[in-house]
């Protein structure tokens, strides 16, 4: 039960995304909904036209490789029906139709400044920075239209904070434990990672299969990286995977492996993706990479298992591959831990009292 500990709540909650996968707007929207607050969701991505993709977007990309303009020039700069001028001018017409008293946006979306502006005089704004602080530069000049700004990475909080903005606050991400959740599943893979190819993660994966062969990958760029390398090609399973699959694929897995493309060693890692808390939510074992901000959601080494570099994580794959009593008491834990830790009914809390600290100048 959510206690919401708020005295005023807003009716209309206007939600942002990139698009449904992952689904964070949606968890977001069920969140509000358990507090009987109606909401809208926007996918920025899919608001496009069909002169943008057929036009526009194969022009601007032919004049780049063939080297006729700069990399960044855009051939249709302020073209009403580009992508970036039509889903700004859709999410302004929505926001004046719905009238939302809190606008969300999420991720890094590109809305033409104008436009943020006239969101910030309409009504209130906040933002959550759900990226690496790597691309924290592509935001920072947007963060002057937002009423509140929440950071997934305590770097980019970091950086936001030193360049003197105020109103900030570190937002990790929440669970929902109705989707992730244990089933009756054999378990028929020793490992598996799901998530779209990197360099960093093709390393991480070849080491990995050294350890054992029995494993799935599913994600997008991994078959074009890997036709010429049959050990890992012939475990690619798919370009993505969602919903109640990756539910089933967890459950049937001994070991979920998270390899963030956030974390470095040279660097420390900051930035905890979902993947912390919905595995131990479907009562399996994670090994992750190593992550400071991880330590806020889960206890490494007692919920969930951390590794600092690819050596240390083949060894730990190795150990817990070989100990059935470790794996199962990992996820134990990380499943008490998760079902009893913050869901997207806490974080829509959370956001709602923030928004009336906002309105009452408390904030």
């Amino acid at each position: 039960m959510v206690s919401t500990m708020v005295n005023d709540l807003p009716q209309r909650v206007l939600l942002v995304s990139y698009g449904p996968k992952p689904p964070l707007a949606e968890a977001m929207a069920a969140g509000f909904g358990s507090l009987g607050i109606k909401t809208k969701i926007f996918h920025s991505w899919l608001c496009n036209t069909l002169y943008d993709r057929f036009i526009i977007h194969p022009v601007n990309h032919y004049a780049r490789v063939l080297r006729l303009v700069p990399k960044n020039t855009n051939l249709f700069e302020g073209h009403p029906k580009s992508h970036k001028e039509w889903r700004s001018q859709e999410l302004l017409r929505l926001a004046l139709d719905f009238k939302p008293e809190l606008i969300v946006i999420t991720g890094i979306q590109r809305f033409k400044a104008a436009v943020l502006e006239k969101l910030h005089r309409l009504t209130t704004v906040f933002y959550w920075f759900s990226e690496s602080e790597d691309r924290f530069p592509e935001i920072k000049n947007e963060l002057q239209f937002y009423h509140y700004s929440y950071f997934f990475s305590s770097a980019a909080l970091a950086q936001a904070q030193e360049l003197g903005f105020k109103n900030l606050g570190f937002l990790q991400p929440g669970v929902d434990t109705n989707r992730f959740r244990p089933l009756l599943q054999k378990q028929i893979y020793d490992w598996c990672f799901v998530g779209q190819w990197h360099e960093r993660r093709q390393q991480y994966v070849e080491g990995l299969a050294e350890v054992s062969k029995n494993f799935v990958i599913y994600g997008s760029r991994w078959r074009k990286h890997n036709w010429h390398n049959p050990r890992i090609l012939f475990r690619i399973k798919g370009t993505g995977i969602w919903g109640d699959e990756v539910v089933k694929l967890y459950n049937q897995t001994r070991v979920v492996v998270n390899i963030s493309v956030w974390s470095d060693e040279s660097k420390g890692g900051a930035g905890a993706n979902t993947r912390l808390l919905e595995v131990p939510a479907c009562q399996v074992c994670l090994l992750s990479d190593f992550n400071r901000d991880a330590e806020l959601l889960m206890t490494p080494g007692k919920e969930f298992v951390s590794a600092q570099n690819l050596p240390e994580m083949q060894q730990k794959l190795a150990e817990l591959l070989a100990n059935a009593e470790q794996r199962r008491q990992i996820a134990q834990n990380g499943y008490n831990r998760a079902i009893a830790g913050r869901t997207y009914n806490d974080l829509a809390v959370q956001l709602c009292t923030d928004w009336e600290a906002q309105r009452t100048g408390d904030r």
